[in-house]
């Protein structure tokens, strides 16, 4: 695994880094299982290690045994750098950090920004542009609960193999939005 430019790009947010590391992919971490390779029936991502799809991120991997080796810390990397920063969670209220990444690493981070954009009343387009910055402080950890919620009751509702995950999805977001420090 060449992760160079993610180290480049860590490096240059080191500070928003350590707070990443140490605050809030520990506690995300919990939710996916960690270190352990695994692979659910019926989740999109197949194999799965510290939350790192290996259907969603075979580009950043020279095979699938290169995957299996990944560690916590190049986790680290391509977590912040794909999921943490492309959803501009560096950008957010502090209290809405947590919850946001982990909608982002949870659901997408198209989806993580679409439901931001809902809860902050601009235009939902899935794009993070100067009006989306500029109500970004407007962003409340118990609107994104309400709007996840709802997406994760109509996904189960609309499709019949995806009830099964339903109850561990909001576990997931009842656990990440009660998390206190």
């Amino acid at each position: 695994m060449n992760l160079s430019n993610y180290k480049k790009i860590v490096k240059n947010h080191k500070e928003e880094f350590k707070l990443f590391k140490d605050r809030f992919f520990p506690v995300v971490m919990k939710w996916e299982g960690g270190g352990k390779l695994h692979k659910v029936d019926g989740d999109s991502g197949g194999w799965t290690i510290y939350g790192i799809a290996y259907n969603f991120n075979k580009a950043l991997f020279n095979n699938f045994t290169d995957f299996k080796d990944t560690t916590l810390e190049e986790a680290s990397y391509i977590a912040f750098v794909k999921y943490y920063l492309a959803s501009n969670a560096e950008l957010v209220p502090y209290d809405s950090k947590l919850y946001y990444f982990d909608m982002a690493y949870n659901m997408g981070v198209s989806r993580a920004i679409r439901i931001m954009q809902k809860c902050i009343g601009v235009k939902v387009d899935g794009i993070i542009g100067e009006i989306t910055k500029s109500k970004l402080h407007l962003l409340k950890e118990y609107d994104m609960k309400i709007e996840r919620n709802s997406f994760y009751n109509r996904l189960a509702e609309n499709n019949y193999k995806m009830k099964k995950f339903l109850r561990g999805w909001l576990n997931r977001s009842k656990a990440i939005f009660d998390f206190k420090y």
